[in-house]
């Protein structure tokens, strides 16, 4: 949908904290990059996370149910997309029209009376005191899981105290996944909010040189504690296949030899991670909020679930 807005400099609505309700969010709040939320569709409340950039806003939430994407250009035009899961797909059409609708009342009125301030000189001030990396990865248009995966792998084959940057312009890899890596792996770590995207920098101590080791015979040990599950993103090295789906069934697990599937919607509300050998489950782990279950029982909680969901299949290369 192309809403005419007539105006030169839209960055103003781009203020999320002030102007959210424009976008239909209510209690947002800043966080290192982006911002969290809420909003209301059929009566109902959903979590959602909020990415700001120079152009546009992103609204994900967090399973994956829905996502909003608000597109400014210079022809001082709005382009609203939608992508909801089928249950959503009618009430989101109403949601969109709503934020047409404020946009086109409110927008114009909201750009000439606001300043926006120029930070460029508090940028260069901070970049004096800015940790240097080591070795960058640059993560930028990914999705949870590969922050993760490619985060986790990083680390256990960094040398003690090298700074990590990893770049990421996806809210819930900065807000939830990247966080919880830091925490893992027992790191201190910096985000920085470039604009567009956040510079994440880990800096982690000494690995033992055995941690690299794995027993796949161990699998369901290793799926129960969370450091010892980035040794199988370390020997898993290769994504092999990505599928973008919108319900999780059966035949997604229908694999041929030894395969890690690592599965999460759009917003990272919840983290599969599977080892299956021929279509067989060897060990699962699901994390969602703060549950955790494994082996059967993960792989059933996840059967049925819809949303804005990413599979990936990785393999051992050796």
């Amino acid at each position: 949908m192309i809403v005419k807005l007539n105006i030169n400099d839209y960055s103003p609505i781009l203020d999320v904290e002030k102007y959210g309700r424009l976008f239909l969010l209510r209690e947002v709040k800043k966080l290192d990059f982006g911002y969290s939320a809420k909003m209301s569709i059929l009566k109902k409340n959903f979590n959602v996370l909020v990415n700001v950039k120079s152009d546009s806003i992103s609204i994900i939430e967090n399973d994956g149910r829905f996502y909003i994407n608000v597109k400014f250009n210079k022809k001082g035009e709005a382009e609203i997309n939608v992508n909801a899961s089928p249950v959503l797909r009618l009430a989101l059409s109403a949601i969109e029209l709503k934020i047409a609708k404020n946009l086109e009342e409110y927008a114009k009125y909201i750009c000439k009376t606001v300043t926006v301030v120029n930070k460029s000189s508090n940028n260069f001030i901070l970049e004096l005191f800015r940790t240097k990396p080591v070795k960058t990865i640059d993560l930028r248009g990914t999705v949870c899981p590969v922050p993760e995966i490619e985060a986790k792998k990083a680390i256990m084959s960094s040398k003690p105290y090298d700074p990590i940057e990893v770049l990421v312009d996806h809210p819930g890899a900065i807000i939830y996944t990247l966080p919880e890596v830091a925490k893992i792996f027992n790191c201190r770590y910096e985000v920085r909010n470039m604009g567009d995207y956040a510079s994440f920098i880990f800096i982690c101590g000494k690995i033992e040189s055995d941690s690299l080791k794995i027993d796949l015979n161990d699998v369901k040990n290793i799926m129960r504690d969370e450091k010892q599950i980035a040794k199988l993103y370390t020997y898993f090295d290769k994504i092999i296949k990505q599928d973008k789906v919108n319900k999780i069934t059966n035949d997604l697990f229908n694999v041929e030899g030894l395969k890690l599937i690592v599965a999460s919607p759009e917003g990272r509300g919840w983290l599969f991670t599977g080892l299956f050998k021929d279509g067989k489950l060897l060990s699962a782990r699901l994390e969602s909020d703060n549950v955790r279950l494994f082996d059967e029982e993960a792989f059933y909680y996840i059967m049925g679930l819809e949303g804005m969901i990413n599979v990936y299949y990785l393999t051992h290369e050796g």
